[in-house]
């Protein structure tokens, strides 16, 4: 587990009662809360799907060790990737092999980390502009004086949970990801330097989806030119054997800090 601000981000593997934290809290976001899913097909209140046993799951817990965030990895199997199925990838063109792919999805936040009338499943909109979904000003002037008063300046739990992705990423040698996901997330996680490329077009999955892709490396490179502080946070504790040559200078420059 990392530790950042007041929370800690890290894998769930053997854990059966953190796992049940985990489906329990995907039921309460995607049923009950925003009815994504039939609560009725959960009696349990347990949300599970085929794809839970093919993953790696993902806890973000408060500092009464209560899971209030949950992201999970997909891993390549005969079962294959949800997002193949759901929409037609025409634009994925770097595709590497199989085995270097993961789906990332069921990124659920806690309704008590989500406070603001406007926060929607993900609570990204205090980061985005109208047009994207959001409830920042088009306008670039206005958007930045309105950030000035908007103490909200990343949305720590998502961040921390993609660190603990992309850690996990590294250390297996997994090159590439694919979601399926909402426009405001897409928005939002591009804004924070996690540039994911739509390599289909949007289809009804769940509320209307954008299927798209990215590979850590263009990933990194964009971060290191544009958003140098996340990037940063990302390499955060990562072992030194799994840093690509392409971060070894930053990752010296930023350890003598």
């Amino acid at each position: 587990m990392i530790e950042y601000y007041n929370f800690r981000f890290g894998e769930v593997s053997d854990d059966e009662e953190a796992k049940k934290q985990i489906y329990r809290l995907r039921y309460e976001v995607y049923a009950l809360e925003f009815g994504f899913e039939n609560p009725y097909d959960f009696p349990d209140k347990l949300e599970i799907d085929p794809y839970d046993k093919r993953s790696i799951h993902f806890a973000a817990t408060n500092e009464f060790n209560e899971v209030i965030g949950t992201v999970r990895m997909i891993m390549n199997s005969e079962a294959g990737f949800p997002a193949e199925k759901a929409a037609e990838l025409t634009g994925f063109d770097d595709r590497p092999e199989r085995s270097c792919i993961t789906e990332v999805s069921r990124l659920a936040v806690s309704k008590l980390l989500r406070r603001r009338p406007e926060d929607g499943i993900h609570g990204v909109e205090s980061y985005i502009t109208k047009s994207q979904g959001g409830i920042l000003e088009d306008d670039e002037e206005k958007r930045k004086e309105a950030e000035k008063e908007n103490r909200r300046k990343r949305p720590v739990i998502i961040l921390g949970l993609y660190r603990a992705v992309y850690q996990k990423c590294r250390e297996l040698g997994i090159t590439h990801m694919l979601i399926i996901t909402e426009e405001k997330l897409f928005h939002a996680l591009n804004k924070f330097g996690f540039v994911f490329k739509q390599v289909g077009d949007p289809v009804e999955y769940h509320g209307r989806r954008i299927p798209s892709a990215a590979s850590w490396e263009s990933i990194e490179r964009y971060m290191l030119k544009n958003k140098p502080e996340i990037l940063e946070f990302l390499l955060y504790k990562l072992d030194d054997n799994l840093v690509p040559d392409h971060l070894k200078s930053f990752k010296e420059k930023i350890g003598k800090n």
